[in-house]
């Protein structure tokens, strides 16, 4: 069973300590609201697990003022990506 994980905690509070070993091949991770700033930290999502689908929804990015790159095993989403990913995993899993 997948299960996309929506992580609206910015880097700072450390987040993804918790989440780590929870995370699985086939997974995804959908980073917003504040999570949008793990943009400005990708040697965090460098250790994530292999086979886990990480995505931006860009309507927090630009509300942020973040249009950078995305790191190359990211991707991002708009809202309508957003619904898609909820409906292409199995289960949702808020981390807030």
């Amino acid at each position: 069973m997948s299960c996309l994980h929506l992580l609206n905690k910015s880097p700072s509070a450390g987040p993804l300590d918790e989440l780590r070993n929870l995370l699985a091949p086939g997974d995804g991770l959908l980073l917003l609201e504040d999570g949008v700033y793990f943009l400005q930290k990708p040697e965090e999502l460098a250790s994530l697990p292999q086979g886990l689908s990480v995505h931006f929804l860009v309507e927090d990015m630009l509300a942020r003022g973040l249009n950078g790159p995305v790191p190359a095993n990211a991707a991002t989403v708009d809202y309508d990506g957003f619904v898609a990913l909820c409906a292409s995993h199995d289960k949702t899993a808020s981390w807030f």
